[in-house]
């Protein structure tokens, strides 16, 4: 009886001893999370909605700027700036600090010296949502760099900021200019020249009739291909800086800084009259490089990233129609070939009525295949590109053409494309007897599934080989 008495007493014993451990652990754990939320709640610099803010004063360090939301919502500076506003990025400012956490609370104020934290002399950012205002005071970067230094008035600790917030803390002058190259969006581009190692690459421009034409390395309209032209208006509108360097360069300056002879030189005219002509060194074209630049007028300095400054690089071809003759063959009458290695040809086409001949034998009469096998080589003449731009004519005025094609069209119109013999692999290619100004690689029609590939197999479906 006493045995039992001893056991019932011990398991009594162990049960409030066990009961008593898990109340201490559950005690400790609602600490532990009680701690973890108010440490969570206390790293929390700012809670407000984004969109109340309708007001930012950034200290700099070298001068005060406030910004505020206009009447249409846009961002403007209370400052007179010789420089563009970039009002995205303010809208991000307003964003990404309104509702910001510290990654880490480093230590009391009180216990710190805050030149030991840069905070001595700190950028200051306030944000204003109506009358209130939320001020973060903004130090160094910690020596691992994975947060800067910041305090936050009314608060009474250093809190640790990630990195991440760098491009909204580190704010400097050159944070608040506008990133776009294009200074005055609302007005259109109405001339592009384009300069490269001394020498002129191309000068376009809008005519009277809103059309493009080039005055440079030739004077043509119908050459210049609209939708290129274009596109070099798109690229200009597109162009943001990566980097900012010094500003206000005077142009008797820039030789200190090795603008003085440019390798590249790109100016644009816009219609209310404006000029912005960027110079830029040279560089080679590869990953993760800069390419330095400075906008003359206004004497800024700056970096685009080099894949991005391919418009530097441009040449003449890539501005013009890149056939030298184009129509459907459903408007082709006969085709005349004249060439020094092949039998000439003579082709007649009537769509309309599904007959067509070679030098006289019926092609709708051999079968469907030899009508596709005529539209497969036509069209691959059709496909004959220009390739190289050769300003003046490598052609003498004796020559001969090793190929002619004159296209005889349904309105009685017709056109002939000439190709000479310029090197053994290179043509010069004209037509209607003027030169085209471009070169082209004998390939179009040697190689395989060339024009002669296809003129051949017609030679053979058609019995004339």
């Amino acid at each position: 009886m006493k045995k039992q008495l001893i056991l019932i007493l011990s398991l009594i014993l162990l049960v409030g001893l066990t009961a008593a451990i898990l109340i201490f652990v559950n005690n400790a754990e609602n600490e532990r999370f009680a701690e973890e939320a108010r440490l969570a709640e206390a790293k929390v610099l700012t809670s407000v909605n984004s969109n109340q803010i309708d007001r930012i004063e950034i200290d700099t360090k070298e001068e005060v700027y406030s910004a505020f939301l206009d009447e249409t919502g846009i961002w403007s500076l209370e400052n007179e700036t010789d420089f563009e506003i970039n009002t995205y990025y303010l809208n991000s400012v307003a964003a990404q600090l309104s509702a910001l956490t510290a990654s880490d609370i480093i230590c009391p104020i009180a216990e710190a010296n805050l030149a030991d934290y840069g905070l001595d002399d700190p950028i200051t950012i306030t944000l204003y949502a109506g009358e209130q205002p939320y001020t973060l005071n903004v130090g160094k970067l910690s020596a691992t760099q994975e947060f800067y230094y910041v305090t936050m008035e009314g608060r009474d600790e250093i809190f640790g900021v990630s990195t991440e917030y760098a491009d909204f803390l580190n704010i400097s002058k050159n944070s608040l200019k506008s990133i776009y190259i294009l200074r005055n969006s609302d007005s259109a581009v109405n001339s592009v020249t384009l300069e490269a190692h001394g020498e002129t690459v191309y000068s376009i421009s809008l005519n009277d009739e809103g059309i493009w034409t080039m005055q440079y390395p030739i004077e043509t309209t119908d050459k210049l291909n609209a939708a290129e032209a274009s596109s070099i208006v798109t690229v200009i509108r597109q162009m943001i800086v990566d980097k900012f360097g010094d500003e206000n360069v005077s142009e008797d300056k820039l030789a200190d800084y090795g603008f003085d002879d440019p390798e590249y030189v790109f100016t644009f005219t816009q219609e209310n009259g404006e000029s912005t002509t960027l110079l830029a060194k040279d560089y080679e074209e590869a990953d993760g490089t800069f390419v330095e630049l400075i906008c003359v007028e206004t004497g800024q300095i700056f970096f685009m990233e080099s894949n991005y400054t391919s418009f530097l690089q441009a040449a003449p071809e890539e501005l013009f129609i890149d056939r030298l003759y184009s129509c459907s063959i459903n408007e082709i009458e006969s085709i005349d070939i004249e060439w020094n290695d092949r039998e000439n040809a003579k082709f007649t086409i009537d769509k309309e009525n599904k007959k067509y001949t070679l030098n006289g034998v019926s092609i709708e009469d051999i079968g469907i295949e030899a009508v596709d096998l005529l539209d497969d080589f036509y069209r691959k003449l059709q496909a004959v590109n220009i390739d190289t731009f050769v300003k003046d004519s490598p052609v003498s005025d004796t020559s001969s053409p090793d190929i002619s094609v004159t296209y005889n069209r349904i309105d009685g119109e017709s056109i002939n494309v000439s190709y000479y013999e310029v090197s053994e692999d290179t043509l010069a290619a004209y037509v209607n007897g003027e030169y085209s100004h471009f070169t082209l690689t004998k390939k179009n029609f040697t190689a395989r599934d060339g024009v002669y590939d296809y003129y051949d197999q017609l030679l053979d479906i058609t019995g004339l080989d």
